[in-house]
């Protein structure tokens, strides 16, 4: 049996998980699919769908969760901090206003509205016709009400520059969310951003899974790109982890599990590291700015089993008290199949020596 640290979901959209649709072949089409949804839904029913959502994560050894609530949805804002103060004793929730179809061309007065309600100051500068404004906009609003900004930026596998821009404007703590067009950026301009983000101290948090399935268009050849996880990581840049998505027309997959968030994007960036668990406990942490004090215990004997394995988390502990559990029996015939990795492992090591 091993402990580690519960896991963080630092980029999450609980509001819309589970409902059902097939998943769209852009992210433009996503978007338009769920405003078509969004406001027929009652406050309770996002509240409630929101906290159903959360305990799925809680299963899976997340007791920390940052939620992006829609700033275009009359409901979606006041759902998530109601959901936030129903769940605190289980999940801690932390709440970005995040206006997906714009600030201008949603409400600018309900945007101002919601962020001062909220933890954290969202963006998504595409969505705005210009999205310079938009940037000028949200820096000076979390300078004003002494928040720190979480923005999807630069999300697509166009070479848009507004993280440059948003890392020149900012007067408070910023995270990068997404940041997949630094993938396909050229080197010397890789590098002259990653320096910027540095200098700044900020957070880049990247969705492997919806940003995996919705970039690279819908024709061979197909470019899936993520962030340089691993470049960023070298600079001592703190990178972290998000769900995003989960079962919605963003993103048709996913059970809200992070080990399957890390396992995939170490797939991408062919690294297999134990040390990349911190993307989803201590560095998660530290842009989450708590002390992380839960933990979950599962029946293997390292890490590493665990990040090949994804072994369902024996228990989960929340504030020293048991939240969630699984007591699943591991067999095939009479024997484990952990221990026959285990011994497979060892023959291979004793006869490569």
């Amino acid at each position: 049996m091993i402990k580690i640290p519960a896991f963080y979901d630092m980029h999450s959209h609980l509001e819309n998980a589970f409902i059902g649709n097939e998943g769209a072949k852009s992210l433009e089409e996503a978007v338009e699919t769920w405003s078509k949804i969004r406001d027929k839904m009652t406050l309770n029913e996002i509240k409630k769908r929101i906290e159903k959502v959360a305990l799925i994560e809680l299963f899976y050894g997340t007791t920390h969760i940052r939620v992006h609530a829609d700033t275009c949805s009359k409901n979606s804002v006041k759902a998530a901090i109601l959901a936030k103060d129903e769940l605190k004793e289980y999940i801690d929730l932390q709440i970005v206003a995040f206006p997906e179809q714009g600030i201008f061309k949603c409400s600018k007065d309900d945007f101002v509205r919601y962020s001062s309600m909220v933890d954290i100051i969202g963006g998504k500068p595409e969505a705005d016709n210009d999205p310079y404004l938009h940037m000028d906009f949200i820096a000076e609003l979390a300078y004003k009400l002494q928040k720190p900004i979480d923005v999807h930026i630069d999300q697509h596998d166009e070479k848009t520059k507004h993280s440059e821009y948003m890392l020149g404007v900012i007067k408070t703590h910023l995270a990068l969310s997404h940041l997949t067009a630094l993938h396909f950026y050229s080197e010397n301009y890789a590098k002259k951003l990653i320096r910027m983000i540095k200098e700044k101290n900020a957070s880049v948090i990247s969705s492997p899974l919806t940003a995996f399935y919705l970039n690279g268009g819908n024709s061979y050849p197909m470019f899936r790109g993520v962030t340089r996880v691993k470049e960023l990581l070298r600079e001592n840049i703190n990178v972290c982890l998000g769900h995003d998505d989960t079962q919605n027309p963003f993103y048709p997959a996913g059970v809200g599990d992070m080990l399957q968030v890390l396992w995939l994007l170490m797939n991408i960036e062919k690294t297999f590291d134990i040390s990349w668990l911190d993307l989803i406990t201590t560095n998660a942490e530290k842009e989450f700015g708590n002390k992380n004090e839960d933990y979950i215990l599962v029946d293997l004997k390292d890490v590493k089993e665990l990040l090949f394995t994804m072994m369902p988390r024996h228990v989960v502990f929340r504030k020293g008290k048991i939240v969630a559990k699984s007591t699943v029996e591991v067999k095939v015939l009479d024997l484990n199949p952990f221990d026959l990795m285990r011994e497979l492992y060892r023959d291979n090591l004793n006869n490569s020596l």
